[in-house]
């Protein structure tokens, strides 16, 4: 379910991230992770996400630098104050080259 980048992909700019849509979802957790660690969690409305080279998250300004990312997405029903999560439709890779 988890498309694009393709799966092990290795990308020099901020990566689109797009997956299958989820009936009935109306918005969507995203979360990224570098070396094991959490470097995002956000809550786009549809079906992709268009990463920056910088962003925050947890009070901390982040950077899309060279490494292996890990992406998993849920869809959620709900509100975000008040969200229903599914299972998380997956999990994929890619890696930020120079």
């Amino acid at each position: 379910p988890l498309y694009l980048p393709a799966a092990g992909a290795a990308v020099r700019a901020p990566p689109l991230l797009q997956w299958q849509p989820v009936r009935g979802a109306k918005f969507y957790n995203v979360q990224l992770f570098r070396k094991g660690v959490k470097v995002l969690s956000t809550w786009p409305r549809g079906a992709k996400l268009r990463l920056g080279r910088t962003w925050t998250y947890g009070g901390k300004k982040q950077r899309l630098v060279p490494g292996k990312y890990t992406w998993y997405v849920w869809g959620a029903k709900g509100t975000r104050a008040r969200p229903v999560y599914g299972r998380a439709l997956g999990s994929s890779t890619f890696v930020v080259k120079r």
